[in-house]
């Protein structure tokens, strides 16, 4: 989701966290989904954009990234932005997401946040012509998701450095960012005890993949459990038929 907060006559928050989605994938949850918390498209954040015009903006995010067309949409929209613009990773700042955090005039990053960066992906189907084709457009998009990276590095690092990260599916806490790009490092913050989705992403570091200790967690009680099991079978219906139109949006070829 994409949340304006604090808003005054010069400056706003804005907190965009969740999946980067296409418009046409965002509309379909907002049409069969009671909310759009988790997901987040260009033109809701255009319609937010246009309310913020001539404002200095501080915009936090904490996402998993998405699609590309999408994620590149918004850092664009940012980049116009006609006010200073501020970029605070407040979890982890990953994929498409980075060329949003990228965007900004100032770039923020707790020590113990992280950034991870990598190859585009595409889901595709057809003959060995289309494949190899769909394969040169994939080399296309990560020169342009590289230049954006290039443009933010310090001055020692170079082009293949850059193209090494993004080959090998690179992840940073602030202070390895602060090596490379050109970011303010932040105090750490206390982690959140949970993680977003990580089945697209292969080098996931260990201290993120179990972020709750075991001492810590405390099993539900049995009125919520109930509660819980309520809610989802009420839903049911309704998140089925939004998970099978979404799936056909994005087996059009939508690219993460």
């Amino acid at each position: 989701m994409i949340e304006i907060r604090n808003e005054t006559q010069e400056s706003a928050e804005i907190y965009l966290s969740g999946n980067i989605v296409d418009d046409e994938t965002g509309g379909l949850i907002s049409m069969f989904y009671d909310n759009d918390t988790g997901y987040q498209w260009p033109e809701k954040t255009r319609k937010q954009l246009d309310g913020l015009r001539g404002k200095d903006l501080t915009i936090y995010i904490n996402s998993d990234g998405g699609s590309v067309p999408a994620g590149v949409a918004m850092a664009n929209m940012i980049a116009r932005h006609d006010g200073r613009t501020t970029a605070i990773v407040d979890g982890w700042c990953c994929s498409i997401a980075t060329q949003v955090f990228f965007s900004a005039d100032v770039r923020k990053i707790p020590a113990n946040a992280y950034l991870m960066i990598h190859k585009p992906s595409v889901f595709i189907g057809g003959n060995a012509d289309d494949l190899r084709k769909e394969a040169d457009v994939l080399d296309t998009i990560q020169k342009g998701l590289e230049a954006t990276y290039r443009k933010a590095a310090h001055e020692d690092v170079t082009d293949a450095d850059i193209h090494a990260m993004v080959n090998e599916e690179t992840w940073l806490t602030g202070e390895q960012a602060a090596a490379f790009f050109h970011v303010e490092v932040l105090a750490s913050e206390q982690m959140a005890a949970c993680v977003g989705s990580t089945k697209l992403m292969r080098d996931v570091p260990a201290d993120l993949r179990f972020a709750v200790k075991a001492g810590d967690f405390k099993p539900p009680t049995a009125a919520q459990m109930q509660q819980e099991e309520e809610t989802r079978c009420a839903n049911a219906a309704q998140e089925d038929k939004a998970r099978a139109e979404i799936a056909i949006a994005l087996a059009k070829g939508a690219m993460i």
